[in-house]
């Protein structure tokens, strides 16, 4: 026999978080071509049909469970995506060059200025400035701890946010091979534009108050040694601005 249950309030905050944070990833990573359309339309098509009921309507617990696990299951799909993505992004522009050296202590200096954050309310401008960061780089001057600290401020004390920000930088070990070579990289032609996919999200009461998002693209040229070479960068990012703006959430990639 299948009892009926009320959803119980931490359990229909949680389907609707998950559901929520699926609709997000979808939004965005169609923005910046991840998915094709026709599956973030798909996903789309489901959410509207597997809607959960308001708080105080009886169903019954397998489908209580379903709206948890489905959901849960897909924004993990999603996320290993990401992940495979990022590793072959990362793996195609790390440099192959002179042997990597140990432990490379370096002095820390001041950050570069394309680092520093902008104290403004205008997210146009914060999202275009934090990909500046995130895209600009010296080896030759900074350190690895260097970087990350300057990424760090972007998101201020958002631990989570500062977790995202860190996750669009090469990671330590290509940051080796970069020393190694003592390169350095600038980026021009800056765009950021709202997509009607993202303009769409704002309207989801989940989101803070204050939230934009931009797909921000980019030229940056990467002196590797006596080699430069240019590379056409993409990333979408989310800033919240209140009284100032702070980062959010993105992902980042190199354009195809």
């Amino acid at each position: 026999m299948t009892h009926n249950h009320h959803i119980a309030p931490r359990r229909s905050w949680l389907v609707r978080y998950y559901r929520w944070q699926f609709r997000v990833y979808l939004h965005v990573l169609s923005a910046v071509w991840v998915i094709p359309p026709r599956l973030a339309a798909a996903g789309f098509a489901w959410l509207r049909r597997t809607e959960v009921p308001k708080r105080g309507t009886t169903v019954k617990h397998h489908s209580i469970r379903s709206k948890i696990v489905i959901p849960a299951a897909l924004v993990l799909g999603t996320v290993l995506v990401l992940l495979v993505a990022g590793c072959g992004q990362r793996s195609a522009q790390s440099p192959v060059g002179p042997a990597v050296p140990g432990d490379n202590v370096q002095v820390t200096r001041a950050p570069l200025e394309q680092w520093r954050v902008p104290v403004t309310a205008d997210s146009h401008e914060y999202a275009v400035e934090f990909a500046r960061a995130i895209w600009t780089y010296d080896a030759s001057k900074h350190s690895y701890s260097d970087w990350v600290g300057g990424i760090n401020m972007f998101a201020g004390a958002a631990s989570t946010s500062a977790e995202v920000a860190r996750s669009m930088l090469p990671g330590p070990g290509e940051w080796q091979q970069l020393e190694a070579w003592e390169a350095r990289a600038t980026v021009t032609d800056i765009t950021a534009e709202t997509t009607p996919e993202l303009a769409k999200l704002k309207d989801n009461h989940g989101l803070p108050q204050g939230w934009h998002a931009y797909v921000v693209r980019g030229r940056q040229s990467v002196v590797l040694g006596d080699e430069t070479k240019t590379v056409e960068r993409i990333a979408a990012v989310s800033v919240v601005c209140v009284y100032t703006c702070k980062f959010w959430s993105g992902s980042a990639q190199t354009a195809s």
